[in-house]
């Protein structure tokens, strides 16, 4: 359930985010990439705008745990999974094999950097920022609301 994982969020993170003037951005990278991996797990169908359409939705969760996870991995196992469903693509459509939305280009020509996941990480988070802040920051507003509502009844 969304708003649950984001309930517990949001109130771990309550003073950065009730701030006056509050961005997303203004959370540490962590905390971001939480916010980004809650989103992604809890809308799976945005796994078709992140990764290429080669990627499976089991293996879009694998790469949003090694992206986003508590535990991620290191870059050239990432580019090693990207690398590895294009070649077992039974499509030669450059489209299917390497092109995400959320980067907006062909994976194949970043996928041998050093940084790749970096990379990749950072235009996903970018891609989906708006949504996230404008999700985190309306239900942020509902649970504050809500508690003065119960302050009041006591």
């Amino acid at each position: 359930m969304l708003n649950g994982d984001y309930d517990d969020f949001i109130w771990c993170n309550i003073d950065k985010l009730n701030a006056e003037d509050a961005r997303l951005t203004d959370l540490d990278d962590e905390q971001l990439d939480e916010a980004v991996y809650i989103w992604l797990m809890s809308h799976k169908s945005w796994f078709d705008d992140i990764y290429p359409a080669s990627f499976s939705t089991g293996v879009s969760e694998i790469m949003t745990e090694m992206l986003f996870g508590k535990t991620q991995v290191p870059s050239r196992v990432v580019s090693n999974l990207f690398i590895a469903m294009a070649g077992d693509s039974d499509s030669d459509d450059k489209d299917d094999n390497w092109w995400s939305s959320a980067s907006d280009r062909h994976l194949d020509e970043i996928v041998n950097l050093g940084n790749f996941a970096d990379d990749f990480r950072s235009s996903v988070y970018l891609y989906l920022e708006s949504s996230i802040e404008d999700y985190i920051f309306d239900r942020m507003a509902r649970l504050l609301d809500n508690e003065k509502y119960e302050r009041c009844d006591e």
